[in-house]
């Protein structure tokens, strides 16, 4: 997960134009330019690497068992799926944590860290495309609430079906979006001075990497965690 060469002229100039002021780790520009290698598709999924990769975090997190993982095709079958389960069960799952690193949180926050952050969260945003994997992890939430609403279902079961789906939402964590923000807290971590050791740069690392792989997005269930591959 390391550096894989310079980037690209046309990344490292899009990338530059967003903050000449400031100089950039080495890493953040190898992060970008495999995000826009990563980001063009239809891919397959590497499912036994995205595996061994939620398997690193969550040992990393302090868990002495790996997840049991599910894969699923696509969000309308993950939705399905956990819909399934009723608002009541739902509801007692929490939220997600896996990709967050908050057990990590305090450990960066301790340390003496510059105030200016490196990377424009745009710029990595654009390349990765976020916004056309937000409407894949949105639709099958925005048709239930639709079929709802334009159905024959009573007020409180249009209330369900709406909480059911936000409490998805809340379980949810869009990978893409994770490996976006993976690549502006590293450039901050590194440029602050922390090692590229550090287990908090190497949580986002396999946040990124889990995405580079072609992973969409999880949902972490007591059951174990829901898996959906990017189909681009």
């Amino acid at each position: 997960m390391g550096l894989v060469g310079p980037p690209g002229i046309a990344v490292a100039a899009k990338v530059e134009q967003t903050r000449p002021d400031l100089v950039w780790h080495p890493l953040t520009f190898s992060l970008i330019r495999r995000a826009e290698d990563a980001s063009p598709g239809p891919r397959n999924v590497d499912t036994s690497q995205v595996e061994r990769v939620i398997a690193e975090t969550s040992a990393a997190q302090g868990y002495a068992r790996s997840p049991v993982i599910k894969w699923l095709p696509d969000p309308s079958s993950a939705h399905a799926h956990l819909s399934d389960r009723g608002l009541e069960k739902l509801l007692k799952m929490g939220s997600a944590t896996l990709w967050s690193g908050r057990a990590l949180l305090r450990r960066g926050d301790d340390r003496s860290l510059k105030n200016t952050r490196c990377v424009r969260f745009e710029v990595v945003w654009d390349i990765v495309g976020v916004e056309e994997h937000d409407r894949a992890l949105m639709a099958p939430k925005l048709a239930a609430k639709s079929a709802a609403m334009t159905g024959s279902m009573s007020a409180n079961d249009i209330f369900e079906v709406r909480a059911i789906a936000a409490q998805i939402g809340w379980l949810e964590t869009s990978l893409p979006v994770a490996a976006c923000n993976a690549v502006d807290e590293i450039d901050f971590l590194l440029t602050s001075g922390m090692s590229e050791d550090d287990e908090l740069v190497r949580h986002h690392l396999r946040a990124f990497r889990a995405y580079e792989l072609g992973l969409l997005a999880t949902w972490e269930t007591h059951e174990g965690t829901v898996c959906v591959p990017r189909s681009r």
